[in-house]
């Protein structure tokens, strides 16, 4: 704990004189510098195993099973030209405790017209439908990892055809960083894959006129790790990184001859992603939406073999501010992945589908960015494994979760969590006995009208089980935005 406390102190001066700087200068010019500037103090404890789950998920990665700490500072600008848009961010965080001491969290520049946008560097990109505090967690969105570096060609708004229907899309490609964390994990007789490739791309279509209370969301995103370099030891592996690579996770199909064997069989690269399904009923005091998204790694899950796989949810939502304005209860399954088995037409049987192993990945390991997954937090990430291995051991789960929010005062409001998680393994690796695990969470946030640009952010946190083991966590956050 010393030392812990130690490395504290030096962080924060190390950091504090780089950042000050940003909001000084937007607070000197504000008339002329069309800046949004902020400067952020955070540290957790714990007692147990590690930090506790909802202390650590959803945190865009920037979070750590050790106690930790962090000063951050960002600088966003947002402006128009004509009928351009001109926006950017650079967001820098120091830590001790952390995957590593320097963090860059978000740097990148967004260009926009009239409907269509560009956009390349890191950002933080969350659901673009689930309530992101409440919610246990986007199953592709993620906001559990940190963002992966990316150019993106997107429409930043919804297009409307018509009275009744609206759409917008996605399409980037880009690169995961994780390399060098991977092969500090890796053990002497394991393999890794750095320099992997992203690829996203994205549909959501809105059925309903802009004044209805009714609403139809309906959505498809898929992501794909590609390309790279397979290592072990001082070998290494092309598994294809030219032009043509590019393109052919475009439109799924099968790798050339650049690529593995199994690859040139089914499909190049790891892909996975979401059908999404959500119906929005709009009261003039309150908002209720009922939604399911579905998980799929191949074809059987999005032709829905998967049984009740997905994540269902119920949302309420106040339009005033009250004690109790939001409210979301949700049910997630990962147990069916199609059956148990998979490719078994050989033998008679006429089974294509199944064992679809969600996440995992027999070349990349698993979808995941810096130990975290890319996907709900409910399925323990592989930062979470003693044998540093980058693959999932129990993506098979039961959970119930319910997230409620609300304002106390004018000043106060409050964010609690309660989960409940109950895994089987794998389909490849089940267990004979399942573990589960419950976990809590409770934050206050203070934000005094007298103290302007100032927040205070104080959480507890515990998990009972076996999953993420005993742990009771403490976190404070303090912020100020210039």
């Amino acid at each position: 704990m010393l030392t812990f406390m130690y490395k504290s102190h030096l962080v924060s001066f190390l950091v504090l004189g780089l950042f000050v700087i940003l909001p000084l200068r937007a607070q000197d010019n504000p008339k002329h510098l069309p800046l949004s500037s902020f400067v952020e103090y955070g540290a957790t404890v714990h007692h147990g195993d590690n930090t506790p789950l909802w202390q650590v998920g959803n945190q865009y990665g920037l979070s750590s099973l050790k106690n930790n700490t962090y000063l951050r500072a960002g600088t966003f600008y947002a402006d128009s030209i004509g009928k351009w848009q001109l926006h950017g961010g650079l967001d820098m965080a120091v830590a001790a405790g952390f995957t590593s001491t320097f963090v860059l969290q978000q740097a990148y520049a967004d260009i926009r017209y009239w409907k269509i946008a560009l956009f390349g560097g890191t950002k933080e990109i969350g659901s673009p439908l689930l309530n992101r505090t409440l919610s246990s967690g986007d199953l592709t969105y993620s906001d559990n990892a940190r963002p992966v570096p990316q150019i993106m060609l997107y429409m930043p708004d919804y297009m409307r055809l018509g009275r009744l229907f609206a759409f917008k899309v996605e399409f980037s490609y880009g690169w995961f960083t994780d390399g060098d964390f991977l092969k500090e994990r890796v053990q002497a007789n394991a393999t890794y894959v750095r320099g992997v490739k992203y690829h996203h791309k994205s549909l959501l279509m809105r059925i309903g006129a802009p004044q209805s209370k009714w609403r139809l969301d309906l959505g498809i995103v898929t992501n794909v790790q590609f390309g790279g370099y397979e290592k072990f030891g001082d070998q290494s592996v092309d598994l294809g990184n030219t032009f043509k690579d590019y393109l052919r996770v475009l439109i799924p199909q099968a790798g050339g001859e650049d690529t593995k064997s199994f690859e040139q069989e089914f499909y190049q690269g790891n892909t996975v992603g979401s059908e999404y399904v959500m119906g929005t009923y709009r009261h003039k005091d309150f908002m209720l939406r009922a939604y399911l998204q579905n998980h799929f790694d191949d074809m059987s899950a999005m032709g829905k073999q998967n049984g009740f796989d997905g994540l269902w949810g119920l949302e309420y939502r106040s339009v005033k501010r009250q004690v109790l304005s939001g409210v979301v209860l949700e049910y997630f399954q990962t147990t069916n992945q199609s059956g148990p088995l998979h490719g078994i037409e050989d033998v008679g049987v006429g089974k294509t589908g199944g064992g679809d192993n969600y996440y995992n990945h027999w070349l990349y390991g698993t979808s995941s960015h810096w130990g975290m997954l890319l996907g709900n937090p409910l399925i323990p990430s592989p930062i979470y494994n003693k044998n540093h291995r980058n693959t999932l051991y129990y993506n098979r789960v039961q959970a119930v979760h319910v997230g409620v929010s609300g304002d106390i005062s004018c000043d106060w409001s409050y964010t609690a969590k309660l989960s409940y998680n109950k895994t089987f393994g794998t389909h490849y690796a089940p267990l004979i006995k399942p573990i589960e695990n419950f976990s809590t969470f409770v934050a206050v946030l203070y934000a005094p009208h007298r103290l302007e640009g100032w927040t205070f952010h104080v959480s507890a946190a515990l998990d009972t089980g076996e999953i993420y083991g005993d742990n009771v966590g403490f976190q404070l956050k303090i912020k100020k935005t210039f």
